[in-house]
């Protein structure tokens, strides 16, 4: 059974991207991946939020995300119906 839609945020502090998020995980089922600098971000409330740990790893990070590698990045891509990409 696909979910509804996977946001991946690949930058730090995008605020409209924060706002779609809040506003769809208020009425949906709704996912995020943090990749690159993203996985500095602070979401909570979101939704099942997952980091690459490629990523979180690179920047020397401790994180309380669930850590995807590529391979599941790919499935939960697979997984859903919509995918944006901020």
């Amino acid at each position: 059974m696909s979910k509804k839609t996977l946001h991946i945020i690949r930058k730090i502090g995008d605020k409209l991207a924060q706002e779609v998020i809040d506003h769809e995980s208020a009425k949906g089922d709704v996912s995020v991946l943090l990749i690159q600098d993203g996985v500095l971000s602070s979401l909570y409330g979101a939704g099942d939020v997952y980091a690459s740990v490629n990523d979180v790893e690179a920047r020397g990070l401790n994180t309380t995300y669930k850590l995807v590698d590529y391979s599941t990045i790919c499935q939960l891509i697979i997984d859903h119906e919509k995918v944006i990409v901020w």
